[in-house]
């Protein structure tokens, strides 16, 4: 699997979990959490640089 493969499984992988958690916060105490809608483009974001990083690309 290749580096561009693991940055995508990954933030799909938090972008689905953070969905769920969104999902039962609503369910549970009835209040939209935003803050669980940011965090995965900021983290694919951040992995997409360590990846650029070590592949030596930089853009």
């Amino acid at each position: 699997m290749t580096i561009n493969q693991k940055v995508w499984l990954i933030s799909f992988i938090i972008v689905l979990v953070c969905i769920l958690a969104a999902l039962l916060i609503y369910i549970y105490t009835g209040q939209f959490v935003l803050a669980l809608f940011i965090a995965p483009p900021i983290i694919h974001w951040i992995l997409k640089r360590r990846q650029n990083r070590d592949t030596g690309n930089r853009f």
